[in-house]
C-alpha cells in the first residue's frame, strides 16, 4: 500500500548553518580568535603586533631631500676642487719656417760684425802598441804644439812669422806662420771681451825638455825688449793642451809595412775614442756637426820595449768647430727667410742637417791656423721663433680671457694660442703667473 505524504510532513532543505563561535567575556571586543596565530612564541608574538604603515608621500619628499642633499655636495666638492687646481692652460704656437737649404757659407774664428764666428773644440788622445824593432837611429827633433794668443786691449795687432813666445821658465817657441790677434770688443754690458786666436809654435832648439804640459803662459820677449809696454801687457798666450814632440837620442827603427798597419790600428782605435767624447764635452748651447771633425795624428818618438819590441806611440788631436746654437739659428734665417728682421729664433733639428766642408782636405787639417772655413749647409731646418713665456704669463695673469688677443700682439714670435684647461665660469686667467701653463707646440694648429 502506498504511503501518502502529508504536506507538514515535507519539509525544505535548509542549508547547514554556520555555528557563530562564542565570544568570551576575557577577550576584547572586536577582535576574533581566528586572526590569532595559535602556538605563537614570544617572539614572533612581538614581530606580528609590530605592523607599521608607512606615509608615501612623505617618504618621496625625504627622497628628494636626500638626493638634493647629494648634487649640491657634488657640485660644491667640484667647484672647491677647481678653486684648487684652478691653473689654466696655454698653448703657444710660435712662428716657423722650413726653408730648403743647400748653400755655400762662411765662418771666422773671430767676431765680426754680421758673420758667424765659430770656436774650435780640441780633444786629444794618446795609445800606445807593441811592434818588433829592426835597428836604430840617432834623431833629432824640435817640440811642437799650439797656443792661444790673447789681447786685451782693443784694436788687433799682426804678429810676424817666428815670433819669439816665452815660458816662465824662459824656453823659447816661436810661432810658424804670421797671425793677425784681434783687438778685444765690447759685450751687451759694455764689458771688454779679449780677442784670441789660436797659432802653431815649435821650439826653439831640439830635445824633450821642451815637451811642456798643458797650461803654460807665454809672453812675448820682443815687446819688452822693444819698450812697448803696452803691448807687452795686453798680449800674452797659453796652451790650452800639451806641446810635445821634443826628442834628441837614439830611435828605434821598424819594418815600414809592420809600421804602416800597426799606425793604421792604433789610428782607428784613437778616433773612435774621441768621437766617443764629443757630446760629452761639447759645451751646452752649441752646435757641432760630425762632418765638421777634422783629426790629425802625431807620432811619439818609440821607446825600448824588452830585448826586439818597441812600443809605438801616437797622439791624436780632434778639432771641430763649434757655432753658438742662436747665432747659427739667426745666421741661416737671414741667410734663407726674406722676412726675417734679426728676432731670436733657434733650429729644432740641427741633426738633421748635413755639414760639408767645401775643401775635403780640411777634415785632416790643423783647423786652429785655418783664418776662416768654407762649408755647405743641405738640409731643410725648422727655424723657430722664441717668445718670452715668462713675461707672458706675467701680462695675462689677472687679465680678462678676451685681453688675449691684445697681449699677444705685444709678444713677437707667436703665431696663436689657445686656451685650455681652465674652470668652466671662469671669465679671467688666474691672479698668479705661475697658475698659468704655458706649452709650446711647433707646427700649425690642426684645424677641429
Amino acid at each position: 500500500m502506498t504511503q501518502k505524504w502529508n504536506l507538514q510532513d515535507i519539509r525544505p532543505v535548509q542549508p547547514k548553518k554556520v555555528r557563530t563561535p562564542s565570544i568570551s567575556s576575557d577577550r576584547p571586543l572586536g577582535k576574533s580568535p581566528a586572526l590569532e596565530a595559535p602556538n605563537l612564541s614570544h617572539e614572533n608574538a612581538d614581530m606580528g603586533s609590530s605592523l607599521v604603515i608607512r606615509d608615501g608621500n612623505k617618504e618621496k619628499k625625504n627622497n628628494y631631500f636626500l638626493l638634493s642633499f647629494a648634487a649640491v655636495l657634488i657640485i660644491g666638492g667640484i667647484f672647491g676642487l677647481s678653486l684648487l687646481v684652478s691653473k689654466t692652460t696655454l698653448t703657444v704656437y710660435p712662428e716657423f719656417s722650413e726653408p730648403n737649404v743647400n748653400a755655400e757659407f762662411v765662418a771666422y774664428p773671430e767676431q765680426r760684425d754680421g758673420q758667424l764666428s765659430y770656436e774650435i773644440m780640441t780633444i786629444t788622445e794618446s795609445g800606445e802598441k807593441q811592434v818588433k824593432a829592426t835597428g836604430q837611429e840617432e834623431v833629432k827633433e824640435q817640440a811642437k804644439g799650439y797656443i792661444e794668443i790673447v789681447k786685451t786691449t782693443t784694436g788687433a795687432e799682426r804678429l810676424i812669422k817666428n815670433t819669439r813666445f816665452r815660458t816662465k821658465d824662459g824656453l823659447i817657441f816661436r810661432i810658424q806662420e804670421s797671425v793677425i790677434v784681434p783687438g778685444a770688443v765690447k759685450d751687451a754690458s759694455g764689458s771688454l771681451i779679449p780677442g784670441t786666436i789660436r797659432a802653431e809654435v815649435f821650439a826653439d832648439e831640439v830635445g824633450e825638455k821642451y815637451n811642456l804640459p798643458a797650461g803654460e803662459r807665454f809672453d812675448i820677449p820682443g815687446f819688452k825688449e822693444n819698450k812697448l809696454d803696452d803691448l807687452y801687457n795686453s798680449i800674452y798666450a797659453e796652451n790650452r793642451d800639451s806641446i810635445g814632440g821634443g826628442f834628441e837620442g837614439p830611435r828605434f827603427t821598424i819594418n815600414p809595412e809592420v809600421l804602416a798597419t800597426s799606425e793604421q790600428e792604433l789610428q782607428i782605435e784613437l778616433r773612435n775614442k774621441l768621437l766617443e767624447r764629443i757630446n760629452v764635452e761639447k759645451p751646452a748651447d752649441f752646435a757641432a756637426f760630425p762632418g765638421a771633425i777634422a783629426i790629425t795624428y802625431n807620432s811619439l818618438p818609440p821607446v825600448k820595449y824588452g830585448e826586439d819590441l818597441v812600443t809605438l806611440r801616437i797622439e791624436a788631436v780632434l778639432q771641430q768647430p763649434l757655432f753658438k746654437q742662436a747665432d747659427f739659428a739667426s745666421y741661416v734665417a737671414e741667410a734663407t727667410i726674406t722676412s726675417y728682421v734679426g728676432e731670436a729664433v733657434r733650429i729644432s733639428n740641427l741633426s738633421d742637417l748635413t755639414f760639408s766642408f767645401k775643401d775635403a782636405s780640411q777634415s785632416s787639417s790643423n783647423l786652429a791656423n785655418a783664418t776662416a772655413i768654407n762649408f755647405v749647409i743641405i738640409g731643410k731646418p725648422k727655424i723657430v721663433w722664441e717668445f718670452d713665456a715668462e713675461q707672458l704669463r706675467n701680462d695675462l695673469a689677472g687679465k680678462s680671457l678676451t685681453a688675449i688677443t691684445t697681449i699677444l700682439t705685444g709678444h713677437t714670435g707667436i703665431r696663436s694660442a689657445e686656451i685650455s684647461g681652465k674652470p668652466f665660469w671662469k671669465r679671467a686667467f688666474p691672479e698668479e703667473p705661475g697658475d698659468i701653463v704655458v706649452t709650446e707646440v711647433v707646427g700649425d694648429k690642426l684645424s677641429e
